[in-house]
This record gives structure tokens, sequence and C-alpha cells, in this order.
């Protein structure tokens, strides 16, 4: 049997995208081969070009965002079913049993896998907010017992307070706050959505110097106030391979719109964005999963924007339960406190070593499940 451990993404958010990749690479670090697979690849050209214009929407309109998530959809009907038999075919020749699925819209898919790979097939659905995102919710509305068969893999208990398992981003260490920029990144998710474009004066006015995520060329202003943007290639999309045949983090670079952007590959988690956040005071943005990992990851604490939807909120009120993170609103409050981010800071500092990381136990428990067979 095949012992590739294949990692199933969603390009539909960065989220879904991102934690897959440093899954994968974790895992090969550790000695295990691992490849990913994009839900988007199954798609014909017309539907990948819908969740394009759909994205453009949402920038714009946060509400109609927010709309969408609310609308029952079966994702079967975006499937190409040529390109799904293509890939069942490539998956029983290798004979792939061991999957970790970061997006419901997979399941439908594994589903059929499963009933003719003709030999067992094993997979970790993996929920990366801590409630339940649109994707899981329309499965199991269509289908209750979708994870019957699977190992379910909560990242987050909400009841409890608690993180259950990381993922590691490839930072050994988290900045102390004394030695960080001072500087607060502002970004709405892999799909610039939110109300973080609202807060720019009221940081700047209050001291801080930002550094921004834009999502077109239209985006980038003046660089008043110390401010920086930042950007990934916008004609990047998770369902590309790279030269090589890989999947790859966005191409990025600080941008200025005074000259032709180039976005050199970003090989390295850190090379991104991720680089600009480790250093940061804070980042303010929605409480999306992403931003949860980066968190965590980095030790940086997050000041929470409105949330895109109810797992969002369940997001939003776990990292302030924990002092991880700080409503925008409250902080406000306070005259926007720099002594507020750094008891943030310390609390994630303190303990995000404490909790295990999801690759690392993955790999342990596969060498267990091999010693046994």
């Amino acid at each position: 049997m095949n012992n590739t451990v294949t990692i199933l993404c969603s390009g539909f958010g960065l989220g879904f995208y991102v934690p897959g990749l440093l899954i994968e690479a974790k895992l090969k670090a550790l000695g295990i081969k691992a490849e990913i697979e994009v839900f988007e690849t199954l798609m014909p050209d017309s539907k990948k070009k819908q969740t394009d214009n759909s994205r453009q929407a949402y920038q714009k309109n946060f509400a109609v965002a927010l709309t969408s998530q609310k609308i029952p959809s079966d994702i079967r009907s975006s499937l190409d079913s040529a390109a799904v038999e293509q890939l069942f075919q490539q998956w029983k020749q290798e004979e792939r049993q061991r999957f970790i699925v970061l997006s419901g819209h997979w399941v439908h898919v594994m589903d059929r896998y499963r009933e003719t790979a003709g030999f067992p097939v094993y997979a970790d659905l993996l929920y990366i907010d801590a409630g339940l995102s649109p994707s899981w919710k329309n499965l199991r509305r269509l289908n209750p017992g979708y994870a019957e068969g699977c190992r379910e893999v909560s990242m987050y208990d909400p009841g409890k307070r608690e993180i259950l398992c990381s993922i590691d981003a490839g930072l050994m260490e988290a900045l102390p706050y004394r030695a960080r920029n001072g500087r607060l990144v502002i970004h709405g998710g892999g799909w610039g959505i939110g109300t973080f474009r609202e807060k720019f004066d009221a940081l700047e006015s209050a001291g801080y110097e930002l550094d921004i995520a834009a999502y077109s060329s239209e985006e980038i202003g003046e660089a008043i106030h110390g401010r920086r943007y930042y950007m990934n290639d916008p004609e990047w999309r998770t369902w590309l391979h790279d030269s090589s045949g890989r999947y790859t983090f966005p191409p990025f670079a600080e941008v200025t719109g005074k000259q032709a952007d180039h976005f050199p590959p970003c090989r390295h988690y850190q090379e991104g964005m991720f680089g600009v956040i480790r250093q940061a005071s804070a980042v303010i943005s929605k409480p999306g999963g992403g931003a949860l990992i980066d968190s965590l990851a980095s030790g940086t604490p997050l000041v929470l924007l409105d949330p895109f939807g109810p797992h969002e909120k369940i997001n939003s009120d776990l990292w302030v339960e924990l002092g991880y993170g700080i409503r925008y609103g409250e902080w406000a409050e306070t005259g926007f406190d720099r002594e507020e981010l750094r008891k943030l800071s310390d609390n994630l500092q303190a303990a995000r070593a404490r909790y295990p990381d999801y690759a690392a136990s993955y790999a342990e428990q596969l060498s267990a499940a091999e010693g046994r067979s």
C-alpha cells in the first residue's frame, strides 16, 4: 500500500489551504511522504470564475459576504465528473489510503472514493475553526452522518475554553513584545473581506504605524504616517501549480503603487505576510481560522473585528476568553492602549508551547499504526 498522506485543501479561503501546506511541510520534515490536493482543481473553469467573482463581490461589500453564508448550497453541482474520475484513477493506482481533510467540500468525493477503492481508507477530518465553517455546515445538512468511519479532529474546544492542538508554522521561537517593531498588521484574511479598511485613520491617529494587506493595486495608497502595503500576487490562485508541479504559498511582496509589482516565490511561510506578522505588536483582522493559527504560531495577539459568520464569532469569543485577543471596540475604549497588547502578547508567549502540534501527533499515530500492522 502507498504510505503517502494526501492532504485535501480548498482555495475558498487561505485558511483551508495554507494550513495544509504547513502540515505537508511538517510531515515531510518528519520523514513522511505527503501531498496536497486542492478542491478547485475538480471544478470546471466556469465555476472557478464564479469563485473569483464572489471574492470580488465580498471584498466590496461585507454584508453580501455574510448573506452568502446563509444560502444553502450543494458543492457537488460544481464538480467536473471527468476530473473526479481522473483523480480516483490516480489514487486507486497508487493505493492512496491516508487522508487529512480540511474542507467539508471534499467529503462527498471521499465517500465515493471509499466505496470504490477496494482497500481500507483512513481520513482525519480536521476542523480549523472553533465552530463549524460553512462547508462543514452544508455537508452536515446534506449528510448528518458524514463523519462515520472518519476521525474527527477539532483544534479547539470552545465549551472548555481550550486549544487542543496547533499547526506548526516553522517558527522555533516567538519574539517577546519588547523585541517587536511596535507596528500593527491589518488585513482581511485570504479574501480581503471584513471591516478592516474602515480602521486605518483611527489607528494612525492613535500613533500606530500600519502594515496593510492590499488585495488589488487600487487599494495601495500613499505611504503616509509610515504606512506600508503588502500584497500577494493578485494573479496567483490556490489551484495553480508552480513550474515544478507543486502547490505553493502565494507569491508576496511589499508594494508601493509607483512601480511595476514583482512578486517573488514564497518558499517558506515566513517569507510571506507571516514574516511581517511575527514582528508586529498585534494583528487587526476578522477572526478567521487562519488568523488564529498565525496568532498562536507567531505569539502575536489579535484585535478582533466583526466575524464572518457564526463560526468566526466562536473563534473570536475563544481568543478573548483565553486572553490572546481583544475586540476592536473594547480596545478602542482603552484609547488603543499598548499595555493591553503587551499583556496579550505575554499570555501567548507563555502558552504557545503548551499545545501539541497536529502534524507531529499525526506522525506519531501513523508510526504506531504501522508498528501494529
